[in-house]
């Protein structure tokens, strides 16, 4: 998928005291900002969530979270506020979220309630804390901008502990549990929206269904091998002659198509082992020698010489700081 990147983005990230560059650093990943532009995989994209979440305070999401200062640099949410309540808002941003990255977003309307939540795009992969909180930041902007009403959610339910500058923007009971979700009144999501603009709305429509479009069969090549490695790594058959033969293509053609894109499959092969290797450990019960094996390492002490090289922590150390 492609991400487009204003300047002027990037200054609104600098001046809340968020370096883009050092994130991109930090997600491993390639400085293409002076295109204005992103080009990243599935996994690339959740590299670079689990980047902010590393260094992205909670005054900082919510900074992240103001419909005001990004709507026209992320044209779906120009749309959503161009809609003509709370529901209709939802229901555009939840079709075109995939623009701007992998996440899907469900909405579930009842009687009295609507329950909004959310997810990646990739199984297995559970959303970092930072992108759960920013995306229900952003939902509450989003209602309160369009009513401007200062709506409060019924509650908020969330796997991770938020810092009391997010409480008191919630205005409403944050409960832990298991995955995520926004709760609103219908009522509330009823209220007309003050920036419905039926004109604004036609005009988008069009553009942003080609976008998605784009957005949807846009992996790159890259993404590709990342898929089919994450499907196989398990089973133990994941070298370059099996990925090729499940894509059809030689192992020699892998590889020069890997190539011109920047990358190299071992390379790829570590990135997915490593992102699998924090998924397990998030289960505590699984032990460090079921981790190794399901990556495909035949002996324990290769599986933590690589883990140290990816972390900068032994499994132990990081197994105690989750």
């Amino acid at each position: 998928m492609r991400l487009t990147l204003s300047q002027h983005y990037i200054e609104n990230l600098s001046a809340i005291g968020l370096d883009f560059k050092s994130i991109l650093t930090l997600a491993q990943l390639p400085d293409t900002t002076w295109k204005e532009e992103l080009t990243l995989s599935t996994l690339d994209y959740y590299h670079l969530l689990t980047a902010f979440d590393k260094v992205a305070n909670d005054e900082q999401i919510l900074a992240m979270s103001r419909i005001k200062d990004i709507q026209m640099f992320m044209p779906p949410f120009f749309a959503a506020l161009s809609s003509k309540n709370g529901l209709a808002a939802i229901e555009h941003f939840a079709k075109f979220k995939k623009i701007t990255g992998p996440i899907v977003v469900t909405m579930e309307v009842f009687d009295d309630l609507v329950r909004v939540s959310y997810r990646y795009d990739y199984p297995g992969l559970e959303l970092p804390r930072f992108a759960v909180l920013n995306e229900q930041l952003l939902l509450l902007d989003l209602i309160r901008t369009g009513t401007g009403e200062k709506v409060i959610p019924v509650h908020v339910g969330t796997s991770f502990t938020y810092e009391e500058v997010s409480l008191e923007n919630f205005g409403c009971r944050v409960e832990q549990m298991e995955g995520n979700e926004i709760v609103f009144k219908k009522s509330d999501l009823d209220k007309p929206f003050l920036t419905a603009n039926n004109v604004m709305l036609d005009y988008l429509e069009p553009q942003l269904k080609e976008r998605l479009a784009e957005a949807m069969t846009g992996e790159s090549f890259t993404g590709l091998v990342q898929q089919k490695l994450y499907q196989t790594i398990p089973s133990g058959e994941f070298g370059i002659e099996d990925i090729a033969a499940l894509l059809g293509i030689s192992s020699r053609t892998l590889q020069r198509n890997l190539t011109a894109e920047g990358t190299k499959f071992n390379q790829e092969l570590q990135n997915v082992q490593k992102i699998l290797a924090f998924s397990y450990f998030k289960n505590p019960e699984i032990t460090t020698e079921e981790v190794s094996y399901l990556l495909g390492y035949s002996e324990v002490s290769s599986f933590s010489r690589a883990f140290k090289k990816w972390t900068g922590k032994t499994i132990s150390q990081y197994r105690q700081s989750i």
